[in-house]
């Protein structure tokens, strides 16, 4: 966070004139890989002032599952049903099997299956505008204005070679207005800094109307490369001298103090892939603090941006009527290097020296290490099944709870509280919907089939107890993606991971004593294991999961 930063919102000061009694407006904020314990009011030592205030006056969620990849999560936040059913069964349009090619679930695009909520919202008048990583496949009809936005400015596809402008990437991204190719941007474009003013030019453009609004603001950052503006690169200079095993402990505390984790949680143990920092040379440990300070500067300049957007809407009158909602699409980034083609020929010809990391021409990731500490306290980050790979921080705030004593979603959280139930990035839509008054199509909308939402609406902890549990005691949970393969029922879990990142069989885990999957019960307790598997097999059967029989090769 930049001391005595100023906001300048140009022309974007007029009030604007908010019709009493009017659904809400709601801003949803995807952040791209953010980890469990990246923002401050999660336990990071990175200061996140405006999405910790936020959290200050609204519910942050505990045990929030998302898939462990960015584009199945997306898949299910829009559709409010699983992933494999939604077109993403795969990630999309890559890593797809012979025997899942041409399989309905598996089209590498949201499909017409789908009814993404911006389309119901679009149809109940409101005016909807998209920014920023959309990566939901290159099909038109799963493009963002054929799914209900006014205006985006968007990204097509998970990454790019960097988050400056154009004359900066080793390839040429796929930018998007509405449906036109980009080939041009400012010479000041970065990524962050650009989606939130694209989105705040969006909604200001409008500001006479008397619609309320859907706007979904979302970063390519933090995801690799690592890098950030100047301003930021480095506020974080000598923050991580001690390394990756310090900073987990430091952030553990830290969670414990706070109520996110409860005292008796241990950390889960490191990866294979980690090299104990003591054993880094001093080289290695100058190299390495310096790819998370730059992360650090990286999520800092995302909360930096947060902050503008908030203050433009309390500015102009807006926030009052504003719905809130926070969340990373997927664990933290722990991989270790490119492991494609493209990938390994990307960085070489990068300059990832010391002096240029995360900036202009470096094409850096944070690493395994670090990767963990993004992770804190569970097991593992993005791709796995394990919990680091899918609990992700997830916050519902906004004035929209605190200042409208008309709705019926008036609660003054002024201390914040949390929720430690378990809820999943399908119960999303199904409770944008129930807040705004908008019922779910049944069989049919507008000509095609669909298919039932299967997320439950999570609206009543906003007028209620905000700690309730939402879903059915016995409900099953399941995660499939890359292989790796996950169920969890009644606070029990079992995964299937390949070696070296796991056992190559089924693991067994109490998650109300085992968090942080340290235990493996699975030769012990061998009923439980076989009721387990019988647990996943139901939901392999009823979200058509098909487990790849090609070659996993990652970008």
């Amino acid at each position: 966070m930049i001391a005595g930063a100023v906001i300048v919102l140009g022309s974007c000061s007029a009030p604007i004139q908010v019709k009493k009694n009017s659904s809400p407006n709601v801003l949803l904020i995807i952040v791209d890989d953010l980890g469990y314990s990246d923002l401050g009011c999660y336990g990071s030592e990175i200061n996140t002032e405006n999405i910790d205030a936020l959290a200050n006056k609204g519910i942050r969620f505990t045990n929030f599952y998302a898939a462990p990849n960015c584009s199945p999560t997306r898949a299910m936040l829009f559709s409010g049903m699983d992933h494999h059913k939604a077109g993403l069964g795969s990630m999309a349009g890559r890593m797809i099997g012979p025997n899942q090619k041409g399989k309905p679930g598996y089209e590498g695009y949201l499909n017409s299956s789908t009814v993404a909520f911006s389309e119901l919202l679009k149809d109940d008048g409101y005016r909807t505008y998209y920014t920023g990583k959309w990566h939901l496949g290159k099909n038109k009809i799963a493009h963002p204005n054929a799914r209900g936005f006014d205006e985006a400015w968007w990204q097509e596809s998970g990454t790019c070679s960097s988050h400056f402008d154009l004359s900066h990437h080793q390839n040429t991204p796929n930018y998007f207005e509405n449906d036109a190719i980009q080939k041009e941007v400012p010479q000041d474009f970065f990524s962050t800094d650009f989606y939130t003013d694209q989105l705040i030019s969006y909604i200001d453009k409008d500001k006479g109307e008397m619609q309320p609004f859907l706007g979904i603001l979302s970063y390519s950052a933090v995801h690799l490369p690592i890098q950030c503006p100047a301003s930021h690169i480095d506020l974080y200079k000598g923050k991580y001298k001690d390394g990756y095993e310090a900073l987990r402990a430091a952030r553990l505390q830290k969670q414990k103090d706070i109520g996110i984790t409860d005292r008796s949680v241990t950390l889960s143990k490191m990866p294979h892939n980690a090299k104990a920092w003591q054993d880094l040379s001093t080289e290695e440990q100058l190299f390495f603090a310096k790819r998370m300070e730059v992360y650090a500067g990286m999520v800092d300049n995302v909360d930096d941006n947060i902050g503008k957007l908030i203050t433009y809407l309390k500015k102009t009158g807006q926030y009052n009527n504003t719905l809130v909602i926070l969340m990373s699409d997927n664990g933290g980034a722990g991989f270790n290097g490119w492991q494609s083609k493209i990938g390994k020929e990307r960085y070489a010809k990068a300059d990832n020296s010391i002096e240029n990391l995360g900036m202009i021409g470096s094409v850096e990731f944070i690493g395994a290490g670090w990767g963990s500490a993004s992770s804190t306290p569970f097991r593992l980050f993005k791709r796995h099944i394990s919990e680091g790979g899918l609990r992700i921080p997830v916050i519902i705030s906004g004035g929209f709870l605190e200042s409208n004593p008309d709705s019926n979603y008036h609660k003054k959280l002024s201390n914040g509280v949390f929720n430690h139930q378990i809820l999943t990035v399908r119960d999303i839509a199904p409770t944008i919907q129930e807040i705004v008054g908008i019922n779910y199509p049944i069989k049919e909308y507008k000509g095609r089939a669909i298919l039932p939402q299967t997320g439950i609406s999570f609206a009543q902890l906003l007028t209620d107890d905000p700690n309730l549990s939402i879903h059915p005691k016995e409900e099953v949970f399941g995660w499939e993606l890359f292989k790796r393969k996950a169920v969890q029922k009644e606070g029990w879990k079992i995964l299937w991971i390949e070696p070296d990142f796991g056992t190559g069989k089924w693991e067994l885990y109490n998650l109300k004593e085992d968090p942080t999957e340290l235990n493996d019960l699975s030769d012990a307790n061998t009923e439980k294991l076989k009721e387990m598997i019988t647990a996943w097999e139901q939901y392999q059967e009823e979200n058509n999961v098909i487990i790849s029989n090609g070659e996993i090769i990652f970008p």
